[in-house]
């Protein structure tokens, strides 16, 4: 059965060991806006506590809050207490970065790094000899976030292979 347009994504689950930090973070370097949270959610409390443990499985408490990119795209923080520092590693199933959009890609690396994060890698075209660029930088608890100058779809439409 063919779908009949492409679906769009809401939003990606991040996990912090500080949520707070995060959401300070995410705001003043990235300009993501706070729109719920963060709320402490006790497993299988209440109705949030009980969907949240149907999701989430066995834990004994989780804070979560929900930001907005400016593009309608959200970013939902989970913060358990036992949340340590994170290591992506992309080689596993799973998750593991983050992409925004900055036509300034080496002014907002810096910020990132000022801002307590990481930039351990150059700043790549993505087809060479074209005006699409990214890297790739760690926020301050190891989360990767990658930075493209312009849309995914602006980016791949029409491409060749790489």
């Amino acid at each position: 059965m063919s779908k009949p347009y492409p679906r769009g994504v809401a939003h990606v689950g991040v996990t912090v060991p500080e949520i707070e930090e995060a959401i300070d973070w995410y705001e003043s370097v990235l300009g993501f806006d706070l729109l719920m949270g963060p709320q402490r959610i006790e497993h299988g409390e209440e109705h949030i506590g009980k969907l949240c443990a149907d999701v989430l499985g066995e834990f004994e408490t989780v804070r979560i809050a929900h930001m907005a990119t400016g593009d309608g795209f959200a970013v939902e923080f989970f913060e358990f207490p036992e949340t340590g520092e994170n290591e992506p590693d992309p080689t596993e199933a799973g998750y593991f970065h983050l992409c925004v959009i900055d036509p300034e890609i080496e002014e907002l690396a810096n910020e990132i790094v000022d801002a307590g994060g990481e930039h351990p890698s150059d700043v790549w075209e993505l087809f060479p000899g074209q005006e699409y660029r990214m890297t790739y930088c760690n926020d301050p608890w190891g989360n990767i976030v990658e930075i493209y100058t312009h849309s995914h779809e602006r980016i791949y439409s029409n491409q060749e292979d790489y």
